[in-house]
C-alpha cells in the first residue's frame, strides 16, 4: 500500500542536497534481451540462501526520518554482527550510513503520482482506494509502462551506489504490486535484475555491489513465484502490511503465507502493523451494544515477533503515516530446509 509522502517523480535526496539526476541510459533492445536471458538462466536453480542463522533488523519510515529509537536499535544490531536494513524513500535525506547497514529505497511501483509523474506513462486509472487523491494505478503488465518503472529503479540503485558503504547491499522497495500474478512479478523483477546487470557492465553501478529487491504485500504471488522457480534471484526480504493477530493468537491469512515464505525459503519476513487496524471484535452481552473493537497495539506487535519465522514487526499508530515508532526484533533467519511448494 502506498504512503501519501511527497511530490511526484523519482528524485533522490542526500544529506541537505536534493538533486534530480539524469535518467539512466536506455538499454538497446537486443542487449537487454541478451542480459535478461543470462539472468534468467539461473531461474530453476535453488533460491534458498545458504549460511548460518542470523538475526535481521529493519529500520523503516516513508513519511519522515526513521524514529530515533529504531535507528539506535539498528546501530546496536549491526554492532552485534546482525544484518541491518535501512528502508526509506529516496526523496528523504540519506544520512547515518555505517558499514553493516544495507540500503533499500522506495518506489511507488504499480502506481504513479498524479501530475507529471503519471504523464510519463501510456495510461493510468484511478486507484479506487485511500490514495486516490494523490496517486493513479498503472499497468505493470504493459512492457512500455514496465520499462519506465525499471529505468526509475535502475536510476535509484545507480545513485545509491555512489553513497552507500562499499559492502552494503542495495535493494528497491517496489510498492503496489499486490495485484500482480506470480508470472507478472517474475517478469518485472527479472527484467529489473537484467537492467541492473547491464548498468554494471556499463560501469554505472559497481560490479561488486550486491543488488536486489524486496517482496511486498503479495505473499501468495511471491510464494508461487518462488515455488515455481520463476525468479532469477530471491528477494532480500518480504514485507506484509496490515498484519493482525486474531483472538486465537493466529496471524491473519496473508501474514501466514508470508510466514511460510520465511519457513520454506530462509527469507527474512517483516510484518508491518498499524494501530488503526482492528485485530478482532469482542461481542458484548447486550446485543444492542456494538462489539468492542480491539486494535493492533505495540504489545500485539511484540507478540507477533515471537512467532517462528518472523524476523521482526514494526508498529505505526496510523496507516495514513508510514512512520513506525516501535520495532520488535524476531527470530534468527534459518536457511531453508523444506520443500514447501504447494503449501
Amino acid at each position: 500500500m502506498s504512503d501519501p509522502r511527497s511530490e511526484p517523480g523519482t528524485g533522490f535526496a542526500h544529506a541537505d542536497a536534493v538533486s534530480r539526476l539524469p535518467r539512466p541510459h536506455k538499454l538497446a533492445c537486443a542487449g537487454a534481451a541478451l542480459l535478461l536471458a543470462l539472468v534468467s538462466a539461473g531461474v530453476g536453480a535453488a533460491v534458498c540462501p545458504p549460511g548460518e542463522a542470523k538475526k535481521h533488523y529493519w529500520a523503516t519510515s516513508l513519511s519522515r526520518a526513521v524514529d530515533a529509537n529504531i535507528m539506535r536499535g539498528l546501530y546496536a544490531a549491526v554492532a552485534r554482527g546482525e544484518i541491518g536494513w535501512l528502508d526509506i524513500d529516496p526523496k528523504r535525506p540519506i544520512t547515518g550510513l555505517v558499514p553493516g547497514i544495507n540500503l533499500v529505497l522506495y518506489h511507488v511501483g504499480g502506481n504513479c503520482y498524479i501530475g507529471p509523474d503519471c504523464d510519463r506513462f501510456p495510461s493510468s486509472e484511478p486507484t479506487d482506494d485511500r490514495w486516490d487523491e494523490k496517486e493513479r494505478r498503472i499497468n505493470l503488465s504493459d512492457p512500455a509502462t514496465r520499462k519506465i518503472v525499471i529505468d526509475d529503479l535502475v536510476g535509484i540503485v545507480e545513485r545509491a551506489d555512489k553513497i552507500a558503504p562499499a559492502n552494503a547491499s542495495i535493494g528497491v522497495h517496489v510498492d503496489n504490486v499486490h495485484k500482480l500474478s506470480a508470472q507478472d512479478l517474475a517478469t518485472l523483477f527479472n527484467e529489473y535484475l537484467a537492467a541492473v546487470a547491464a548498468a554494471k557492465d556499463q560501469g554505472r553501478i559497481s560490479k561488486t555491489r550486491k543488488t536486489g529487491y524486496i517482496a511486498k504485500n503479495n505473499p501468495q504471488g511471491f510464494k508461487r513465484a518462488l515455488d515455481e522457480k520463476l525468479l532469477a534471484s530471491a528477494p532480500f526480504y518480504a514485507i506484509n502490511e496490515n498484519a493482525i493477530l486474531r483472538e486465537d493468537g493466529r496471524l491473519n491469512g496473508p501474514s501466514l503465507i508470508a510466514q511460510a515464505i520465511g519457513r520454506c525459503y530462509g527469507i527474512p519476513v517483516f510484518l508491518k502493523t498499524f494501530g488503526s487496524d482492528v485485530a478482532y471484535e469482542i461481542e458484548q452481552q447486550d446485543p444492542k451494544q456494538d462489539p468492542i473493537e480491539v486494535h493492533v497495539t505495540p504489545e500485539m506487535a511484540r507478540e507477533m515477533a515471537r512467532l517462528p519465522h518472523i524476523a521482526g514487526v514494526a508498529w505505526s499508530a496510523d496507516e495514513g503515516r508510514y512512520h513506525p515508532t516501535e520495532f520488535a526484533q524476531g527470530s534468527a533467519v534459518e536457511p531453508c530446509v523444506q520443500d514447501c511448494a504447494g503449501d
